[in-house]
């Protein structure tokens, strides 16, 4: 055997290998799971590209290739149910050489046989499964890990525009489909988050896949999803004979459907379609990305089958990223609230995919080096499926003599301190605990919606305690009076009442919402709530080792390794000990007893109206605890109706199907809630 492989040896193969799968399974975390994406599609696309590179050249020393599978959208909070077939993803290109490279294992497959392909528009949503029984919606899920799905029926029932009731269909059904937002609700949404100081979505895409995944139905209700179908997941009679039928059968029952598509007889002519819906995709109500090529007959998809991730019977073609020049002003360096200061590119605003930009991370001085920018450059910038953003490139031959290299700071821009550098890491942090940067973005977070959700606590008050010395961690928020409050300029007696309501409000909320906002590095909304899966305290999470956190799904041994430096920081167990003399819960159960035993083992329950002493999210963890599951609908698998105030349509639904209702009383008694 070899013992290199163009000048490349195998550990050297290895580490380069471990290093694409860690930086993939972070991205693949943040993208499926958080909803909060970091990188574009293409250059999410390209690292893949780069890894089945690496393990073509490892197969050469007989080194095994990584797992290719599905990306995992699943979350908790959801029942799992199966797919009738796997839903699969697509391979996906960039390349016209690619394509035909497509088209030539087509041909050889089918050997003498006739085809033809079908193009559609690749619509940049969140795939969703619709399951029928005799007619009847029954189930709504997620793509999951491609054999198990999440349901979301009850919040997919809120898209008008979906049939709930099918006449002439197969007994049993999938309809596939992508569910998305529009731009007109997707701005309106960016717009509150600017109102309120919190940071933006970062594509429509996200937005909708938080939606789909919400447990608060008023969340949901106001954000108007809509969806377009475009396939047959399964279908118990043979029925339909191409895709275009498949896509005239959807009108037919009442589906939205993709304003166009195009039936070509050969990859050339696919071609053509796919130029021709480049140039009209600006109309379409919906984004896209690209252009879905798929076999148009549907009995030669069986022939071509499917690798363990893709059906080799259709691919995705991608469009490039939209690239335009500027002149970059100047760059700006801003503190987070983990210490890491992010260059900031200042640019003349240019239009690029509709949208006018004047500002693009920079990312971290490694790039600004690697990429040689300078101030008073002209660079390219790239907005690929409508991330935000990034430079690419500097316009060289428009550099000018005033363009000096960019010195990164030695110090801390807000406060002077001494900027350090971790192993094997490319950012710069403050190393100064008490930088009031770092305070006030920490702080921010804290307060925000997808941590402690303290109202009122916006990033103008929190300057202005910030620079007073009221706040100097988290815990301080819990100690503020009203007399703190009324000494702000411009803060009434009403505001400082109810900001003081609601930072009490905010102790007993769930344990996954604290854990989000303490900042840890890699911890987000779903790795935290994974976390409170395992463990039913904070103080449990600080005590368990790298080998415990590390087989948790969506922990590596990295974001591991960062949890157990958090919680062996003295300064951050002083916090946690102040939160917990101020009352705050740092458990799963704030305000009612344990109970360790199974009570409600095996039964179902489904919620309707308002509940007095606890959200509906804080129900259905305890239900869970106790060792019963939480539907979205009611149907006959329902054995308990958990009704509160103000209740809808489930309660006479219930009634009408002889299920057991209880009132919050009789949920606190049966449950062994009560002290």
């Amino acid at each position: 055997m070899n013992t290199k492989f163009n000048g490349q040896s195998p550990a050297r193969i290895e580490k380069k290998l471990q290093h694409l799968r860690d930086d993939i399974a972070l991205h693949d975390r943040l993208y499926y799971r958080e909803n909060k994406p970091q990188i574009s599609d293409f250059e999410y696309d390209c690292l893949k590209a780069e890894l089945i590179r690496l393990e073509q050249i490892a197969a050469n020393f007989g080194m095994e290739s990584g797992e290719d599978s599905v990306g995992n959208d699943s979350a908790n909070g959801f029942q799992k149910h199966p797919h009738l077939t796997p839903m699969q993803s697509l391979s996906n290109t960039y390349s016209r050489d690619e394509l035909v490279a497509f088209d030539g294992r087509v041909k050889k497959q089918l050997a003498e046989q006739d085809y033809s392909y079908i193009v559609e528009p690749k619509i940049d949503g969140i795939a969703i499964n619709l399951i029928y029984e005799n007619g009847e919606l029954i189930r709504a899920l997620t793509r999951g890990d491609g054999t198990f799905g999440d349901d979301v029926t009850w919040n997919i029932l809120t898209v008008q525009s979906l049939p709930r009731v099918l006449n002439q269909c197969a007994a049993r059904l999938e309809i596939r489909g992508e569910v998305f937002i529009d731009e007109k609700t997707f701005e309106a949404a960016n717009e509150q988050r600017r109102s309120q100081g919190l940071e933006e979505y970062a594509n429509p895409r996200n937005l909708a896949a938080g939606t789909v995944k919400s447990l608060d139905p008023q969340d949901v209700q106001i954000r108007h999803l809509k969806i377009i179908t475009y396939a047959v997941g399964c279908v118990s009679d043979g029925s339909l004979g191409t895709q275009g039928d498949v896509l005239k059968q959807l009108l037919a029952w009442g589906f939205p459907t993709q304003e166009k598509y195009w039936v070509a007889a050969d990859v050339e002519t696919a071609w053509e379609c796919i130029q021709e819906l480049d140039l009209e995709r600006k109309h379409f109500k919906y984004w896209t990305d690209g252009a879905v090529l798929k076999i148009n007959e549907l009995g030669l998809h069986e022939i071509l089958g499917s690798t363990a991730k893709a059906p080799r019977w259709a691919i995705a073609y991608k469009f490039a990223p939209v690239r335009v020049s500027t002149k970059l002003k100047d760059i700006i360096l801003q503190v987070g609230r983990t210490g890491v200061v992010t260059p900031v590119a200042d640019l003349e605003p240019i239009e690029i995919s509709g949208s006018i930009v004047s500002r693009a991370t920079l990312h971290n001085s490694d790039e600004i080096e690697k990429k040689d920018i300078r101030i008073n450059d002209y660079v390219f910038l790239e907005k690929a499926g409508e991330i935000i953003p990034a430079i690419v490139s500097v316009d060289m031959p428009k550099r000018s003599e005033i363009c000096k290299p960019f010195s990164f700071p030695t110090h801390c821009p807000a406060c002077g301190y001494n900027l350090i550098k971790r192993e094997n890491e490319v950012a710069w942090r403050c190393a100064n605990p008490a930088c009031k940067a770092q305070l006030r973005c920490k702080i921010s977070y804290f307060a925000s919606k997808s941590a402690m959700d303290i109202d009122n606590l916006g990033e103008a008050v929190i300057e202005k305690l910030v620079h007073s010395g009221r706040l100097k961690t988290v815990a301080d928020i819990y100690n503020l009076t009203y007399g703190d409050l009324i000494a702000l300029p411009k803060f009434g007696q009403k505001s400082a009442l109810n900001l003081l309501k609601n930072i009490d409000l905010s102790k007993t909320r769930p344990l996954w919402r604290l854990l989000n906002g303490l900042g840890i590095f890699g911890i987000g909304e779903q790795t935290a709530k994974d976390l409170c899966k395992k463990f039913s305290s904070i103080w449990e999470i600080s005590l368990a080792s790298v080998e415990e956190l590390a087989c948790i799904e969506g922990i590596g041994e990295k974001i591991a390794r960062s949890i157990i430096e958090f919680f062996s920081n003295e300064g951050n167990q002083n916090i946690l000990k102040n939160l917990e003399q101020c009352g705050v819960c740092l458990s799963l159960k704030p305000t009612f007893r344990q109970g360790g035993e199974k009570i409600f083992d095996g039964k179902t329950f489904a919620l309707t109206g308002t509940l007095k002493k606890f959200t509906r999210t804080q129900a259905k963890e305890i239900i869970e605890a106790r060792g019963g599951n939480v539907a979205n609908s009611i149907s006959k698998k329902i054995d308990i109706l958990l009704c509160g105030a103000n209740s809808g349509s489930k309660l006479s639904q219930a009634e009408e199907l002889g299920i057991e209702i209880w009132d919050e009383e009789a949920f606190l008694s049966k449950g062994n809630l009560l002290s």
